[in-house]
């Protein structure tokens, strides 16, 4: 590709005598003012030569910053379209966690959830996937319908107490129905607050499931994805 030409993936190559140089004459390329307004990669690394000979200079490729929460709130009402819920009102902000966090709220949504949120979390499955192709930091994207994710936090963090309590009356470990990775790490952090229990997860997806067993918590078995 030669200097400057834009790919068409949307990058373009630029050289100078250092990076910043490099750096200045992409985003001059770019049409853009500040370095945040663009993704920027270092390809080469400048490289003085002896006695003036032989050196290199720096080579970057650069592209414009991609807002991945706008594309995620393009995605989301696209989809909404074509199953004819483009009434319903969605909405895209950040968290301090570092999370993008799409909410929908309107009426008849549930096509949207699913069984247990199993559809709403397969919807959400895909905007991570399509927040992860656009260039820039990585951002993982959770997605909500009529704030049902804090409704299934409540009903799961009720369930793990009540079988808490089982586990330490009688003295045995139970087994919770098998459940997402989210919905295990609801349960996980939940237990670990809780004296005289233990939480760990076992089995093989789609059918990995909770074990609560009496004594003191170590924390899960293994990290769930969140």
């Amino acid at each position: 590709m030669n200097q400057g030409e834009r790919e068409d993936s949307g990058w373009i190559e630029a050289t100078g005598k250092t990076v910043d140089e490099a750096t200045r004459v992409a985003l001059e390329r770019l049409g853009l003012d500040s370095p945040d307004q663009a993704v920027v990669e270092v390809l080469v690394e400048p490289q003085r030569g002896l006695l003036g000979l032989g050196g290199r200079e720096a080579k970057v490729r650069a592209q414009v910053r991609v807002d991945k929460a706008k594309v995620v709130l393009k995605l989301v009402q696209d989809i909404l379209g074509i199953l004819g819920l483009s009434a319903a009102r969605a909405s895209a902000t950040r968290d301090g966690d570092g999370y993008i966090r799409v909410s929908l709220e309107g009426s008849n949504l549930g096509a949207l959830i699913g069984r247990r949120g199993e559809t709403l979390d397969a919807l959400q499955y895909l905007l991570n996937l399509a927040a992860s192709r656009q260039p820039g930091p990585a951002e993982r994207v959770i997605l909500d319908a009529g704030g049902y994710r804090e409704r299934r936090r409540v009903t799961l963090e009720r369930l793990a107490g009540r079988i808490a309590d089982e586990v330490r009356r009688s003295g045995r470990e139970m087994a919770l129905e098998p459940m997402t990775p989210q919905e295990r790490k609801v349960i996980h952090v939940f237990l670990e607050g809780v004296a005289g229990v233990r939480s760990e997860s076992r089995g093989e997806e789609p059918f990995r499931r909770i074990f609560v067993c009496p004594g003191e918590t170590a924390g899960a078995s293994e990290p769930e994805e969140g």
